[in-house]
């Protein structure tokens, strides 16, 4: 987990024979906001994002996160609450950007419903639309 963001702080675990559950918040007091850069530690709500991971010995890994919206303190700023920034993940993501990069890099060469099959038998459960939205996003940043 200190891979993906050295912040991260695991709160508890849960594991079986097919999967891993880590429940996990950021461990720092203040977040910068990410449109004008003043830093606040003044929390208005805090919610949980699931994320999907790349596996670990063969299970299918979820990340649990608390994530936490501050006030924006700044009266010049156009926004005022902001979420924790998280590098290892869009804004709204699911999936960290490694597990994308990976279904990125299986469904390049086959058919979607061919890289579900092989996505969903151990990497990660997906759609083969899913699949088909990380390929067109790929595509568009392009351009």
């Amino acid at each position: 987990m200190r891979t993906l963001d050295p912040d991260l702080v695991l709160v508890e675990a849960f594991t079986d024979d097919k999967k891993i559950e880590l429940h996990a918040r950021k461990g720092t007091s203040e977040e910068a906001c990410p449109y004008c850069g003043k830093k606040s530690r003044n929390v208005h709500s805090v919610y949980r994002n699931t994320i999907s991971d790349l596996p670990v010995q063969e299970k299918l890994l979820t990340i649990i996160l608390e994530r936490r919206v501050f006030f924006c303190k700044n009266p010049e700023c156009d926004h005022a609450r902001f979420p924790e920034t998280l590098p290892f993940t869009t804004r709204y993501g699911r999936r960290t950007i490694r597990l994308d990069e990976k279904i990125r890099e299986i469904a390049l060469n086959m058919s979607a419903r061919s890289a579900k099959k092989v996505i969903n038998k151990g990497i990660a459960r997906i759609s083969d639309d899913t699949i088909l939205r990380i390929l067109k996003k790929q595509v568009s940043c392009k351009h």
